[in-house]
Parts: structure tokens; C-alpha cells; sequence
């Protein structure tokens, strides 16, 4: 194809030339590019810039140099994104393009470490040892993912075990805490059976001190350990990796600070502490076809959640067990059409226990799935891309105590999606997009007396979206712009005060915005990533589900902030030889205003965080940094609710830390 010229009326190139040279090269020095992003998250490789929707990405090296440990810390790198864990963080609430995750059990955003779906307990896990990259891939995803991904999928990547023995760690201390992963690749039979270990510890050190008895809490301890054994024969089309992990956090990070003593730090005295261990297993096998992969993926996963929050001890356990079966077209065949096609199904089985009340809850729930995705290069510059997936759901529940029942239900849908996308140039694509996203009905997992119903109905989305991508040809300059309008029917969320809230349907909502993400080298040392995200999401239609006649039509959804912001950026000075590079870099995120609640009475105020720090890298093994987060030491609260008799109660996020960190490779 003959290469055009950059069009006059691309609206992400007008703004990227307000980027001095973003796009020349320095005289007579040798050019820095951008690596190319080929993601995975739609269940093979692509790459990005042709597929019709919006993905992010963060490499190995982005998520260190903003010191990202969890997955919770995620949204300082990806834009119209707020990820906070919500009391604990064995629940977390994903906030993406206005998509809350009012279901604490069920949020609105899936995890894949490695294609194996993470239990909903384990969604802010620390970033397991080893990792590649993180994808973010906007939502809805109904077509490819189901229930759980209507505000989109996060997929983690980690190296696998490989041909070279192989040890590095990490090490971090700071003043709010220390980090540290070691890391160990051995290939046990050369070219056929290669195993890794991995082990992380993470400090939270205590933030805050309780009213009275001056004791020190709301730290964190969290440590995970996994191991994995692969076998893939040399020049075989088998590969096969088994994963075996567990995890274990204590935590009294569940404390409350009332609204005149934030600054101060000071909690209530009631108390909460919790441990949380999980157990996880994974099978990952696929076979090379040639023109196509088959790939078939089995999850186990247990949780255990020895919990006592404001007092009220309720103890939860779950576990689940996926699979997963599909094919996949190898793209660099050169094909018409591009494919994905596979089967799934999950069974989860959940208790929750009320000792004081002697009330138990259980609910196992199956699932089941049929989905296809494709896409048709019709010419060398339009490809289609239609989706469609089959939900069937079946939900039983049990209640014994003060309140006894058992019941059961089922639920089906079809989850359609088509985008197109066109080049209208080699350097810039327009994209369009209609999806839909769906959460299965079923019973409340809040068992009390103050529930006004223990069943609720289906959820439904429905998604438009339109975005251009720009690349340039000289491989310094990417940006992406995209517009989404989505309507949600039966909008489901925990209605209800604190400790007895359920889960209930609450009527329709709207949530429209706008994205901007831009990755730059202007020059060869200079790089820089701008991310810009504006949603509106408010209820259009609110039915209140307590019966109290509430009208919260016209109010902001919780936990979805209007503007989001992330800057980078980083400059490189080569030393003599041998010496390698000092690398400062500075980053900036932001976070809108956001309500707590649907009545719009708890909240935080926008903030901004400025993170700062020196890198030296020696080489590609050895590399140190000196580092501050949130510079100001701002005070912000991440999550609160407004209970009797100590009105709006907060948790609050983390001050500024400055500290270390040592990265060796041997």
C-alpha cells in the first residue's frame, strides 16, 4: 500500500503536534520507537490498533516506575478508570467509563492472570511475580466474557517458565511500608520441561490510631507464593502449564475515621481484622494447528474470609471451578477472516455466616456459555468484527436461622456485539462498536431481617461507542480517542445502611464520556503518556427497591468520578560507557469527585497525586531508584458510608511514602 501523508483533519494529530517535535527524531542519533502493542485480552493476539474498542496497556517497566503493586493501584496508569477497594480488599469496586461495581460480590470488571478468570476475592490481589504487562480492555465484553464484564477486562500476563536458568528480586522499602519478590526460573529437561517459583511479601504499615486506647492500626500484610511446571517439547505444537498458589493477608485495614478527625487519622474504637487466605490452581493448555490454536483452560480457586468488620464477625468461604475450551485463528496466516469460537462453564459455591444472629446463607450458582467472535478483513483497510454469546445460569439458594427458605432459578441471554473499523490511513483508523453487557439475576448474598427482598432480576446493557487511533509511521507517536454512550436496565447495587445492605434492582442508568490516551517519544530521551478521561453517569430512571419512595433520578452513580487525568513523564541521560542511563521521570494522576452512596451525601472532593523519582539503570538486570508517592501527602478517603450514631465514616488512602528500590536479574 502507498503511504499518505498524516490527514489535516485528524483531531488526535492536531493535538499531538502541540507536543513539541513529537514526531522528529533528533540529527544524527539513532531513533527511540514505541514497542508495538499486540494485546491478548480478546483471546489472541492482535494487534490493537486495528481492533474496533479502546486498550490500554502498561508494560513490566510503566507499572515500576509508578510503583503499581496491586491491582488496585491500576487506575494511576489507565484513564476513566477508579479502582478502590470497598471496606477490604477482598472486596473491590471497578469503576470504568461509569460502570460501578455496585455488586461487591459480582464486580463489574473481570481479572484474567495468565486466561484463567481470578475469584472475586482475589480481584486486587499484588501483581503476581514475573508479570509481562497489563491489558485493559474497555467494556462492555458481554461477547467474549460474560457476566462480570460490563465495565471491561483486566488481563495480566507473566513470563512464562523458559529455556534459562534464571533468579531476580525486587526489593522496595519506603516509609509506609517494604516490597520484595524473588523470582527463580530452572529448566529442568533442556528444551521439554522448564518450572519457575515465585514469592512476594507486601508491608502496609498502620495509618491509623484508635480513639482512646492509642493502638496503631489499619495495616496490611499480604504474602503470596506459586509455582508452576511447563511442558513444551521443541519443535511440538503441545504446550502445557500447570499453576499451583497460595496467598495469605491479615489485615485491620477494615477501621473507620469520622469525618472531623481525618486529618487527624483517629479511628473508632470497634473493632475489625480479618484474614483472608486463598488457594488457587491452574491448568493452561494449548495446541498449535498451524492455521489455528486450540486452547483449553480449568481454574480452581478457594477463599477463606475470617472476617470481623464494625464490630460484626461474618466469616464467608467460596471456591470455583472454570473451564474453558475455544479455538483460535493464528493471525499471521494471512486469512480473510480471523476467529475465536469456544465453550465455558463455572460453578461457584459460596457460605456466609452470621453467628450472632445464627443465620447461614449459601448459594451455589452454574454457569454455562457458547460464544464466537471474528473478524472479516473485507479489504485491506476494513475489517467487521461480529460477536455473539449464549449465557444459561443456574442460581440455588438456602437461608437457615431466623430466616429460612430455599429456592432456585435460571437465566439466559444473548450477548451480541458488531464493530467495523477503517484505515483512512496507514497512520490513522476510525472505529465504531455496539455491544452489550449482561449480569445474571439470583438471590442476595445478605441474608437479614432488613432485606426487603432476597431475589433480584437480570441486568442488561447496552453500549455505542466511536474512537480513531493514530499511529505514525516513524513509530514515536500513538493516541487513541473514543466516545461511548451505554444504557443499563435493571441497574443492580447493594441498596439499604450499613451492616444490612442487599443487593436489589434499582432501576435504569446512563453513562457517557469521552477517552484520550497518548504515548510519545518527542525525542530520543523524552517520553511522555498522557491519559484524559470525562464521564457523566447519573440514574435516569431510579425505582428505590426499599420501598421508602425514594427518587435518586438525576443523581450521580457511585464511585464513578467525572474527569479523570494521568501524565508521565521521563527523560533519559546516557552515561559513558558501562555506566548505563539515569532515568527522572514525574507522574501525575487525578480523580474527579465521586459519591459513596446513591443518595449523593458521602463523597470525596477531587484530588490530584504527584509521584516523583530518579531510576538508574545499569542494564537490562540491574537497575535501582530512589522514589516519593502522593508528594503533597494528600489526605483522601477512599471509600465511607453515614451510620447512627457517628454520622459519614471514612477509610482513607495512602500519605506520602519516599523510599527505595533495588531490581537485580542473575
Amino acid at each position: 500500500m502507498m503511504r499518505h501523508p498524516l490527514s489535516s483533519v485528524s483531531a488526535i494529530a492536531i493535538l499531538a503536534s502541540a507536543l513539541p517535535q513529537a514526531v522528529m527524531a533528533q540529527d544524527g542519533s539513532e531513533e527511540t520507537t514505541l514497542a508495538p502493542i499486540v494485546i491478548t485480552s480478546t483471546k489472541r493476539s492482535e494487534d490493537y490498533f486495528v481492533l474496533p474498542s479502546t486498550i490500554d496497556i502498561a508494560t513490566a517497566e510503566d507499572l515500576q516506575v509508578r510503583n503499581i503493586d496491586t491491582v488496585a493501584d491500576l487506575d494511576r496508569i489507565f484513564p476513566d478508570a477508579n479502582i478502590r477497594t470497598r471496606s477490604s480488599r477482598a472486596y473491590t469496586n471497578f469503576t470504568i467509563r461509569g460502570q460501578a461495581s455496585l455488586d461487591f460480590y459480582n464486580p463489574s470488571t473481570q481479572v484474567y492472570v495468565d486466561g484463567l478468570p481470578q475469584d472475586s476475592f482475589n480481584l486486587s490481589r499484588a501483581l503476581p511475580g514475573g508479570v509481562e504487562n497489563v491489558e485493559l480492555l474497555y467494556g462492555p465484553q458481554g461477547t467474549l466474557y460474560g457476566r462480570g464484564a460490563i465495565g471491561g477486562v483486566v488481563n495480566i500476563t507473566t513470563r512464562k517458565p523458559h529455556n534459562e536458568l534464571r533468579f531476580g528480586y525486587n526489593a522496595d522499602i519506603n516509609t509506609e511500608g517494604v516490597d520484595g519478590t524473588a523470582y527463580l526460573n530452572v529448566p529442568i529437561i533442556d528444551g521439554l520441561l522448564y518450572g519457575d517459583a515465585t514469592i512476594s511479601a507486601h508491608r502496609e504499615n498502620d495509618q491509623y490510631t484508635v480513639m482512646g486506647t492509642g493502638e496503631e492500626v489499619g495495616g496490611t500484610d499480604d504474602v503470596n507464593g506459586q509455582v508452576r511446571l511447563r511442558y513444551a517439547p521443541d519443535d511440538s505444537p503441545l504446550d502445557v502449564m500447570v499453576t499451583a498458589g497460595r496467598g495469605h493477608v491479615t489485615s485491620t485495614e477494615e477501621y473507620f475515621v469520622m469525618e472531623s478527625m481525618i486529618k487527624d487519622r483517629i479511628a473508632l474504637p470497634i473493632p475489625s481484622e480479618y484474614t483472608l487466605d486463598t488457594w488457587n490452581f491452574g491448568i493452561n493448555a494449548s495446541y498449535d494447528l498451524g492455521p489455528a490454536t486450540i486452547t483449553a483452560l480449568t481454574g480452581y480457586q478457594k477463599s477463606d474470609f475470617d472476617r470481623t468488620v464494625f464490630g460484626s464477625y461474618t466469616p464467608e468461604k467460596q471456591w470455583t471451578l472454570s473451564q474453558e475450551l475455544r479455538i483460535a485463528s493464528n493471525p499471521d496466516q494471512g486469512y480473510a477472516i480471523d476467529y475465536v469460537a469456544g465453550v465455558y462453564y463455572q460453578h461457584l459455591d459460596f457460605e456466609r455466616n452470621l453467628p450472632d444472629y445464627g443465620q447461614i446463607a449459601r448459594q451455589k450458582i452454574d454457569s454455562y456459555a457458547v460464544f464466537a467472535d471474528l473478524t472479516w478483513h473485507a479489504t485491506d483497510r476494513l475489517d467487521i468484527t461480529p460477536g455473539l454469546r449464549f449465557d444459561y445460569e443456574r442460581a440455588a439458594a438456602e437461608a437457615v436461622g431466623s430466616i429460612n427458605f430455599t429456592d432456585e432459578n435460571d437465566f439466559m441471554a444473548l450477548s451480541p456485539k458488531l464493530g467495523a473499523s477503517y484505515g483512512l490511513t496507514d497512520e490513522l483508523r476510525v472505529y465504531g462498536v455496539v455491544s452489550t453487557g449482561y449480569k445474571a439475576g439470583g438471590f442476595t448474598r445478605t441474608v437479614t431481617s432488613m432485606n426487603n427482598s432476597f431475589t433480584y432480576d437480570p441486568q442488561t446493557t447496552y453500549n455505542g461507542e466511536v474512537g480513531l487511533k493514530y499511529r505514525n509511521e516513524a513509530g514515536t507517536l500513538e493516541a487513541q480517542l473514543s466516545a461511548y454512550y451505554n444504557v443499563t436496565k435493571d441497574y443492580q447495587m447493594f441498596v439499604g445502611v450499613q451492616p444490612t445492605q442487599y443487593l436489589q434492582n434499582a432501576g435504569e442508568m446512563t453513562a457517557k464520556g469521552v477517552d484520550l490516551k497518548v504515548r510519545a517519544h518527542p525525542t530520543n530521551e523524552l517520553g511522555v503518556t498522557v491519559g484524559l478521561g470525562y464521564n457523566h453517569s447519573e440514574f435516569t430512571d431510579y425505582n428505590d427497591p426499599t420501598g421508602n419512595g425514594l427518587d435518586y433520578t438525576g443523581n450521580r452513580v457511585p464511585y464513578a468520578p467525572r474527569f479523570t487525568a494521568n501524565l508521565m513523564l521521563d527523560y533519559r541521560f546516557d552515561l559513558q560507557e558501562g555506566s548505563g542511563a539515569i532515568i527522572p521521570y514525574a507522574a501525575l494522576s487525578y480523580l474527579g469527585d465521586i459519591y459513596f452512596d446513591e443518595s449523593n451525601d458521602v463523597g470525596q472532593s477531587g484530588y490530584a497525586l504527584v509521584d516523583l523519582g530518579v531510576r538508574w539503570e545499569l542494564d537490562d538486570r540491574v537497575a535501582a531508584e530512589a522514589f516519593v508517592t502522593n508528594l503533597f501527602d494528600k489526605t483522601y478517603s477512599t471509600y465511607g458510608f453515614n451510620v447512627a450514631p457517628y454520622g459519614s465514616v471514612y477509610q482513607l488512602g495512602e500519605g506520602r511514602a519516599v523510599g527505595a528500590r533495588l531490581s537485580m536479574t542473575f
